[in-house]
């Protein structure tokens, strides 16, 4: 990953950092030829300037015992989008949200126990909102490149 407007030094930590947050300020100096103190100061400075915002365990759900993964395509009225927006970002089942190209289109990454949890979630959210034109959920049956979450 690179992300632009920063030095080299810092790519290279966030680099480090989003293959194994839990890298300790050695551990990243060693890799980088920089000080504990110097990737300490660079790390606190991008939190600071809003380019990290958090650290998080990627959870592996196939290998997370009664865990599945499914994909909800939503597609809503101008008036309604976000408040479903905000109903899929408030659901426990929601992993991941984004708001894609399209006209009022959302996606969201979802986790359910199985098929029948799935399938109550998705009528469940339509139900809930008179806004959603269209809505389709898929399960993920095996992650051929990547994670679950996007990195």
């Amino acid at each position: 990953m690179k992300v632009n407007g920063i030095d080299e030094k810092d790519n290279q930590i966030i680099d480090i950092l989003s293959k194994d947050a839990r890298a300790s300020y050695s551990d990243i100096g060693s890799r980088i030829g920089l000080s504990r103190t110097a990737v300490k100061n660079r790390i606190q400075g991008l939190e600071e300037d809003g380019i990290i915002v958090g650290y998080k365990a990627v959870i592996k759900s196939r290998e997370a015992s009664g865990t599945m993964a499914f994909l909800v395509n939503i597609e809503t009225s101008p008036e309604a989008f976000e408040f479903v927006k905000e109903l899929f970002k408030a659901a426990d089942e929601t992993v991941t949200l984004f708001q894609t190209t399209g006209k009022c289109h959302l996606t969201a990454v979802c986790l359910s126990k199985d098929m029948n949890s799935m399938r109550a979630f998705v009528t469940g959210m339509y139900k809930a909102s008179e806004g959603i034109s269209y809505i389709n959920a898929n399960a993920i049956m095996d992650v051929v490149k990547g994670g679950i979450v996007p990195e």
